[in-house]
Formats: C-alpha cells, structure tokens, sequence
C-alpha cells in the first residue's frame, strides 16, 4: 500500500512537504523521517495533514523511518504546535527551538520509560510568591520539591547555586539543566527522557525538558532574560504555563516582582514592608558637575550627591556599584558639520561608540550589528565627528580621577579584595549576591525609560527594585537614582512599592491598547526597499493595518494573530527560501 506522507522540516518554513511510502501503515504524528530536500538528505517530522498549497513536483520517497512513535511525545509535539500558531513562526521554528541539535540529526532516541498506571485527573492550579530577599523564596521552593518539578531560574549561576545547596536525597534524583547545546543537552535531554529524573533545575531552556512534570517554578518570572535571544524571540515563562496547563500541573511564579500580565490576572499581593525611608534617593540629573570628556559632547552623569555618598559608603568599608547601560565611549556620533547622526544599515538604530584610538568602532545599540567608524560623513563628507551622552569607558577614567587612590573596577568579573567603585551596566546585580553592596547608583535612569520599547517603565523600575533587595543584609542598602525629571508617578512606587507601580502603568497600557490588553507584532524584512515595500502591500491587501516608520521594522497591532498569520503563511513557503524570510516577533505582556 502507497501512502501519502505529509512532512515538517525544522526551519523558517511554515508548509508541509509531502512524500510517498510503500508498506503497510504510514508513520504516527511526530515521528521522524529521513527525506531528500534538493540534492540531499534532511529530518523531517510527520504531520498530521497538509499545510500550505500543493506543489505540481514530482512526489518522492521517504528514504527512512527513525521512530515508531513521536519523538516528542504528545505534550512537547502539542506544544510546538501552540507555540508556531500563537508566535506566527511556524512549525518549522518551533521545533528547531524545542529540539537538540543531535535529535535533529537523527540521533537514536533512549528507550521509553517503563508504563506507569493511569494517573490521576488533575485540575491547573496557579500560585504566587513574591519576595524580595531570595533566600525567603529559596526556602519555598525547595518545600515544594516533591514529585516531578520543573524550575526555572533567569539566570545560570542562580541555578547552579540553588542546586549545589540541594539535599542530597532530592538531588539523586535531580538534574541541572545545561545552559549549552551539544553534547551536554544530549544527554540531559536523553536522561530525562528515560525517567531517571524527577527534579529538573535550570535556565530557560530547561522549559523543554522531556518530561511530565507535576507542579513547574518560575523564579524571577518577570525578567526579560525568559526571553530567547534569538528568533523566534518567546518567552520561557509563557511556555512555562502552557506547558502546566496542558498537564494540569500546579504553576508556581515567584520573584521580586511580577510581570504585567501575572499582575492583570491574579493581582498578587506584596507580602513584605516596603524599603525604609531614605532608601531610595532621586537626584536631579541637571544638576552635573562640571566635567568634561574629550572629543564627547554632553556633560558626564556625574552629580555632587553620587560623589560624596560613594565617598561616604566607600569609608564604610562597602562596595559601590555604578550602573549605566551605555557601553563604549560615547552613547552615539554625530556629524558636527551637518547635525546627523550615524544609523545602522540593517534597523535604523542607533550606534554607539565602543573603544578608543585604533581600536575605536560603532556598534547598534538595537541588533548589535558592528562596523568601523568612517573618516567623513557619508551625508555631507564632513570630517569632524562626535560623541554623545558619555558612556561607560569615559566615565571610568573620570571616576579614577575623582576617586584617586581607591580601587575602581570596570564591569568586574570576580570579588574584589578590598571596597571598590564598580562600573558597569545591569550586568552588575548579580554582585549584590556576592558583595556588601552599600549604594547602587542609577546615573542615568532616564535612557532606560525613554527607549522606544512599551516596557520600557517597567524594565528601569524592576532594575532599579531588585538592586535594592538582592542580596540586601542587616545593614540595609542605598539606591540613588539620578534622573532629570525627579517625582514622576513610576518614580514614586520606588517608595511604594510594585503594586502601585502597576496600577498606574496597567491604566495607561489599557487606554493605548498596548499588551498585555493588546498584542504588538514586530516584523522584520528580510531585504531592503523592495522586499519591504511587497511585505507592506501583501499585509495591506488583507486589510492589516500596518505601522511603518520607513526603516527598522514594522508594526501591526491587534487582539489575535489570526488574520495575520493567514496573510503571511504564503510568504513563508518553502519555495520562498532563496528571498529569505520576515522575522515575525509577537509581543504579549
């Protein structure tokens, strides 16, 4: 018997590809086969049905059957399904995420765990924990270590910690989680696969651990660093929930504090007193001192209060952390002759200045795309360029000056002896695990929230919360924020706490319709002005709306995807492939 044999390959594709297959029953859904693609060979997954338009080519065979039943399993095969619909990358995509890279390969899957008795039916329940001081939160996590549990931590080191100071009865059965591919994943993922695994401890790709979990832990559910960096750019939290729902499995979220949309649903309560008075400190960012940096225009971030409070703390015998999220030289250059400023050629982003002398380029502060920094200005053929808005190396050598004679480190990667001024972006806070963080100072909280991104608010505020509590001992902590228009509504919630933040923030996201009330989707073009004037037109035809700045990429606001996504899917068939494809990104809280 001939069957008709429908295929999806990890990609950018969204269509199916059919086959053909002599024998006596076709293979289940999800299972994989090796089929020829074009001159070669490549892995695919069997499809439950067509997608996307038949093709007039010829039909060929599949070269080779690798599973007698879905790879995935049904819980994982559902998921990437959710995931491609709901996140408009397709298929294809969702399992190039959720897979490792030898499984892909058509690496022999491990022998399937022994069949256990039904279990019973179980209903999804959602919990809460928030709280400031990790160690209280650690506790309750690791009370709940019983069953099958998946948590997840931001960060790697977080992880790694909260393992080691398991007991040893509940980690002989545990796991931590690789942050990497390879190998290592491999025989994670194989391990857990099998059933020699109860507990699983790791990052965010540890939400595709094959397995059925009875209850799954987000610490820190609202940092963006649940996001995957690259596309499809979706969060590990959300797939966190989907994946507790669709088991009904107990969802725990906790941290220091939550995320707009577990905020909009459950309004969880702050269970801790808010900071003593005084521990946040606003200074007006006009006041500067009167500095200057070389050859970069504007005045350094530096004020009178954040002197004499480093000077102060370092007295102490505390440390400092200095945070300002503008690497390199200078925040931006510009053309002195005709006023422009240099733009990325891919986004239309900013570039920043980064290193000095020989070694100075230009990096985009957006997609990060680098390049050197010219000899004229490609508008007018200028030849004076400058900086803007000091970045963090020239304000290192200011800092040395001010502070002669004390120990000054630049982003530090190890403890320091002795009580130090740090410098550095956010990537500093996991120093107040380490250190006795006396004052963290904001310099400029102000290039935070004013970035293009509707979260913007939320990210400055939930920094500038967690440098507060991390790692916060008896002798309590100072964060002075420098900002140029001090008492703000957002700014005033430092002192009141998050629910107060939120409260103000959900009011004016709900009367724009931005997420978590609407959805917002960015769509990159894969070329330059045709292919982008063509994305513009197909979208148009299907009555989409769509917000064009007329570089970088575009918009499209909405309730659903729906539409969308039906006028995209013939943009990413397979046969579109030597075009390149849009990258779709949704963004829903």
């Amino acid at each position: 018997m001939t069957h008709r044999v429908e295929v999806f390959l990890p990609g950018p594709w969204w269509n199916t590809l059919t086959y053909i297959l002599d024998g006596p029953r076709r293979p289940p859904e999800g299972a994989r086969v090796r089929v020829p693609v074009g001159n070669g060979k490549r892995v695919g997954f069997v499809a439950a049905r067509r997608i996307g338009e038949p093709t007039d080519r010829e039909i060929k065979p599949i070269a080779e059957i690798l599973d007698e039943s879905s790879a995935l399993g049904d819980e994982l095969w559902g998921l990437a399904d959710w995931l491609g619909r709901t996140f408009l990358c397709g298929m294809g995509e969702a399992l190039q995420l959720i897979c490792p890279a030898l499984l892909l390969r058509g690496e022999a899957l491990p022998p399937r765990p022994p069949s256990e008795p039904p279990r019973p039916q179980k209903s999804f329940q959602e919990f809460s924990f928030y709280h400031p001081l990790c160690e209280a939160r650690f506790a309750y996590y690791r009370e709940r270590l019983e069953g099958r549990v998946l948590l997840l931590f931001s960060e790697k080191k977080t992880a790694e910690a909260f393992f080691t100071e398991l007991p040893a009865a509940v980690k002989a059965n545990a796991l931590l989680w690789p942050s990497s591919g390879g190998k290592k994943l491999w025989e994670a993922w194989k391990k857990t696969a099998s059933g020699g695994v109860q507990v699983v401890v790791g990052p965010a790709g540890a939400v595709f651990a094959p397995f059925a979990f009875d209850e799954v832990i987000v610490d820190d559910e609202s940092n963006p660093a649940y996001v995957f960096q690259k596309s499809p750019r979706i969060s590990a939290r959300s797939l966190a929930g989907r994946r507790a729902l669709a088991l009904g499995a107990r969802l725990v979220f906790g941290g220091w504090m939550p995320s707009a949309k577990t905020y909009l649903r459950s309004r969880p309560k702050c269970p801790h007193p808010l900071p003593p008075r005084g521990s946040f400190v606003l200074v007006n960012l006009k006041r500067t001192l009167k500095v200057e940096t070389r050859g970069v225009e504007g005045k350094p971030p530096i004020t009178a209060s954040l002197v004499d409070r480093t000077r102060a703390v370092l007295d102490e015998g505390r440390h400092v952390l200095w945070f300002l999220d503008r690497k390199g030289q200078a925040g931006e250059v510009y053309c002195a002759d005709c006023g422009g400023s240099f733009s990325c050629l891919r986004c239309g982003g900013v570039m920043r200045v980064e290193g000095d002398g020989e070694g100075t380029a230009l990096r985009c502060i957006r997609c990060g795309l680098r390049g050197t920094l010219p000899l004229q200005c490609p508008t007018c053929q200028g030849t004076l360029l400058l900086g803007k808005r000091p970045g963090l190396e020239a304000l290192f050598s200011l800092a040395s000056w001010f502070f002669a004679g004390r120990a000054m480190l630049f982003a530090a990667g190890e403890k320091p002896a002795v009580p130090s001024v740090i410098l550095g972006t956010r990537r500093l806070l996991p120093l107040c695990d380490m250190l006795d963080v006396g004052l963290a100072a904001w310099l400029d909280l102000d290039a935070e929230a004013r970035k293009v991104e509707y979260s913007a608010r939320f990210l400055a505020f939930s920094m500038v919360w967690e440098s507060y509590w991390r790692g916060l001992n008896s002798k309590g902590r100072t964060v002075l924020v420098q900002t140029r228009r001090p008492g703000m509504v957002w700014q005033n919630a430092f002192r009141l706490g998050w629910a107060h933040f939120w409260k103000a923030e959900l009011r004016e996201r709900e009367s724009l319709g931005l997420p978590p009330y609407g959805l917002l989707v960015q769509i990159d073009p894969p070329g330059k002005t045709p292919e982008r004037d063509a994305l513009i037109r197909l979208l148009e035809r299907a009555g989409i709306f769509v917000m064009d700045a007329g570089e970088g990429p575009l918009w499209v606001a909405g309730k659903s995807t729906e539409r969308l996504a039906a006028a995209l899917a013939p943009r990413f068939e397979i046969k579109h492939s030597r075009r390149g494809f849009p990258v779709v990104t949704v963004w829903a809280e």
